[in-house]
């Protein structure tokens, strides 16, 4: 699959790695703090974490790395997409064409229903 069809299914990724990296911090920071005494032991988290062993310090770094990786990609996507349609909902022709260039960078991130909507935009208010 190439980048650019990966491109409309970023939202999906991010969220899905932001949702592994908190499982993986919650059962690894169980698991430290149990192995180092801070905390007793409990019970649910226990079978979650005991197949890992001393991988879990490994899995609470990679878990903090896949929160603040996934979070950030998920809130960038979600902010392009609002500014998206803040510029491409806009009613002056004027406006559109001020705007036109970081509309065209912000689709090319999107992917291609982004471009697709607008070059409709274009056609409509007759802008190359």
């Amino acid at each position: 699959m190439s980048w650019k069809k990966l491109r409309e299914y970023i939202l999906h990724i991010s969220l899905v790695l932001f949702a592994l990296g908190v499982y993986l911090a919650i059962t690894g920071g169980y698991w430290v703090l149990y192995d180092t005494g801070f905390i007793g032991k409990e019970v649910n988290l226990e079978n979650l974490t005991k197949w890992a062993g001393a991988w879990n310090y490994w899995f609470l770094g990679l878990g903090v790395i896949l929160i603040i990786v996934g979070g950030w990609y998920t809130f960038d996507t979600l902010r392009k997409r609002r500014k998206f349609e803040e510029y491409i909902n806009s009613e002056s022709k004027r406006e559109f064409v001020n705007n036109l260039r970081e509309l065209e960078e912000i689709t090319y991130k999107l992917g291609e229903k982004y471009e697709k909507i607008l070059d409709e935009k274009k056609k409509k208010w007759r802008v190359k």
